[in-house]
């Protein structure tokens, strides 16, 4: 009888002390639970998603209106100043109902609707919905009509905030994995600090001048940073001022060699760097007497410590392969430009 009593009892034991374990952790559980929602946070994965990747969300039979092929154009836009034509992003198409699992990891995603229920048309911004880093923009209007003006309005604005979520994450990828001797030229020439990509880490020195360049063979990303006395630039004097500085600091391998720009593809734009608005141009360079060229984009930073302006360039030579990634890290990287504290 004791024996069979202390058993039971046992059991017993066992079977409450489980219980109050499990009970425990459930309110250790909800405790963090609420913690979090107080905070106003949730967990979200990493975006898993490959550089310049876009996911549209739509309806495949609207698609094929003129109202989605206006979205498409929208969306596989051309970038400016690549001897090819070459998309802003490389787009996947989903239905609606398809949205989720690892769709949703992408980080870069537009989701576009149109119906009554929606009562006019408009563009909404969320950052960090379902992963991080992430921007999901949302396109709803009531008609066609209204979508395509919407649309219209709204097109430069739609590809910025896609492409600075993309630098974005060039720049945060740049601070982890950069070129040292880049780092540490920029530092001692001009008391800068840019993070440009690992693989350039080949100097050639000039007067107020370096050119950094890689050494694969497939294709060359290179950097260029020179200082000029401060004046106020056009697009035809920065031009001029390229091509001179070019001239004298990248010579051809024979006589009467030299870059150049093409003046007929260059444009420029106003770019917001840490909040300032920092003048840049892209467009196409070429060798000349070679058969050598490339896109190239370069910003203009003013220095009004020193009374100058330090023009930071990023250009590639790849012959017959796509360019956008390798210029598109550039930029990024031009975008990492910083006074360092010893030089301010």
């Amino acid at each position: 009888m004791m024996n069979g009593f202390t058993s039971s009892a046992a059991s017993l034991f066992r079977h409450r002390f489980s219980a109050y374990i499990y009970i425990i952790m459930c309110i250790c559980f909800l405790s963090a639970c609420n913690s979090d929602e107080k905070k106003g946070t949730t967990a979200k994965g990493k975006a898993q998603s490959a550089p310049y990747e876009l996911l549209v969300v739509a309806d495949k039979d609207w698609l094929n209106t003129d109202a989605g092929q206006r979205l498409i154009a929208t969306v596989e836009a051309p970038i400016a100043g690549l001897p090819q034509a070459e998309p802003n992003f490389r787009v996947t198409y989903i239905n609606p109902y398809a949205f989720s699992g690892t769709f949703k990891g992408y980080s870069n995603i537009v989701v576009a609707e149109v119906g009554k229920k929606h009562p006019k048309a408009s563009v909404a911004m969320q950052k960090n919905v379902y992963a991080q880093p992430q921007v999901v923009l949302y396109i709803y209007a009531p008609d066609n009509q209204s979508f395509v003006s919407c649309l219209e309005k709204n097109q430069a604005r739609i590809l910025t905030r896609l492409n600075e979520n993309e630098f974005a994450r060039e720049r945060n990828f740049l601070k982890k994995h950069h070129s040292g001797v880049v780092l540490e030229e920029a530092k001692k020439l001009f008391g800068i600090e840019i993070y440009a990509p690992a693989e350039i880490d080949d100097i050639k020195k000039g007067k107020d001048f370096f050119w950094a360049s890689s050494r694969k063979k497939e294709f060359r990303q290179n950097v260029c940073i020179y200082s000029l006395p401060m004046q106020e630039l056009t697009t035809e004097r920065l031009v001029a001022i390229r091509d001179s500085v070019m001239k004298v600091n990248i010579p051809g391998g024979h006589e009467g060699q030299w870059m150049e720009t093409d003046a007929r593809t260059v444009s420029e734009s106003m770019v917001k760097v840490d909040g300032k608005d920092i003048f840049s141009l892209r467009g196409l360079w070429y060798m000349r007497n070679d058969a050598m060229g490339g896109p190239f984009v370069c910003y203009v930073y003013p220095d009004e410590k020193n009374n100058r302006l330090l023009v930071a360039e990023g250009f590639v030579f790849s012959p017959e392969e796509k360019k956008r990634a390798l210029v598109r890290g550039l930029e990024a990287a031009l975008q990492t430009f910083t006074f360092s504290a010893v030089a301010q």
